[in-house]
């Protein structure tokens, strides 16, 4: 009837103007089509639930489709939540339990006493949302015991509900009973839409001239198609007027398997100053998700000059500020190339890294007499 319209109305309105929208990408290019035919496993009209999944490798553009899905869909749910790098916050203390807080809290607008367990959470879910029509995404999932704390069946919630999940794990979905054609695998982007992405991030609204569209045209065959390395690799040369330098990483390229992400972006890491790749490895480790503002006074109590490495880390794409917030923010293969690197310093003894982030190692090193 005509009241319950208004009303729908009204709270699809709030639910618009409660909710900021989400950073998508610099120069979305080649999301559109992928978007759509994720919103055909969705079938948004059914009432049924769905749990759908996004699954691939690291850099080919999970994340980015889920952000524009969710954007695009949000105020038409009752409730919603997009929880980003749910790995990432799996592995720290009461991890799972700070997963379960935000999601409810997401849903519902409201702040939620403190969860003393991983039940109690899975109980709370079930009851304040079970009758809810809600949109969840949950970003970068590798584990079963995720899916079982933050969304374990379908008759967790309401209906016409949509679960999106990205990993890059299928057998994670597959256990969790998705089923194999409600699982999205995005492919590598096209020949055209690579060099449009990579000519974006490198050059911005201008035309290169010909020497460097045959440069361009080297890089990107040499990327083989992966939207985050055609990203970093673009604002790596951005500021590279000279073509030896172009030169350069095209030969560096060819002698990296196509499949080997981590060696490729290294690249771009190598190419820093020396201050710029400590405070690199310093956000990689421990400043993801932190304010700006704060890690910088740090690093000014150090002797560094921050503002200027960061600027350069933002340029070359390997950092992120969310401008909500102004925390910093960083691609999770990029974070796991910064980790790694540290890890390399030495493999088999924590203790004589330059870096430590996880409770365990930490403690090892503490209770062990030097």
């Amino acid at each position: 009837n005509e009241a319950a319209l208004v009303r729908e109305v009204v709270a699809r309105v709030l639910r618009a103007l409660n909710k900021t929208l989400l950073e998508v990408a610099m120069h979305p290019i080649g999301i559109d089509s992928r978007v759509v035919d994720v919103m055909k496993l969705l079938k948004i009209v059914d009432n049924d639930v769905y749990i759908v999944g996004i699954q691939g490798m690291g850099g080919i553009g999970k994340t980015t489709i889920a952000k524009a899905i969710y954007n695009k869909l949000y105020v038409d749910f009752q409730g919603s939540s997009f929880i980003s790098d749910v790995n990432s916050i799996f592995k720290q203390p009461r991890g799972l339990i700070s997963l379960q807080k935000q999601l409810i809290e997401d849903i519902l607008g409201d702040q939620v006493s403190s969860i003393c367990s991983i039940s109690q959470g899975i109980r709370m879910i079930k009851q304040r949302i079970r009758y809810m029509r809600v949109l969840i995404v949950l970003d970068d999932v590798d584990h079963k015991a995720q899916l079982n704390a933050l969304a374990g069946a379908k008759d967790w919630f309401g209906r016409g509900s949509r679960i999106i999940i990205t990993t890059r794990d299928e057998q994670v979905l597959l256990v969790h009973h998705v089923q194999p054609h409600q699982i999205y695998k995005p492919t590598i982007l096209n020949e055209s839409d690579s060099t449009q992405l990579f000519l974006k991030h490198a050059f911005g609204n201008q035309q290169p001239n010909e020497e460097y569209l045959e440069l361009s045209k080297r890089v990107v065959a040499a990327s083989g198609g992966l939207p985050l390395a055609l990203e970093v690799f673009g604002s790596h040369l951005s500021c590279k007027r000279n073509a030896q330098d172009w030169e350069d990483m095209i030969e560096n390229l060819k002698h990296i398997q196509p499949d080997d992400v981590h060696r490729r972006l290294k690249i771009s890491y190598d190419g820093l100053a020396k201050e710029e790749q400590l405070i690199f490895l310093d956000i990689s480790c421990f400043f993801i998700g932190r304010d700006r503002e704060r890690a910088t006074h740090m690093w000014l109590d150090h002797g560094f000059s921050p503002y200027m490495a960061i600027q350069v880390l933002v340029q070359k794409a390997l950092v992120k500020i969310n401008t909500v917030n102004q925390k910093f923010e960083m691609h999770d293969q990029i974070r796991d190339l910064g980790r790694e690197i540290v890890r390399q310093e030495s493999p088999f003894a924590p203790e004589m890294r330059s870096r430590l982030w996880i409770t365990r190692p930490i403690l090892d090193v503490w209770q062990t007499p030097q």
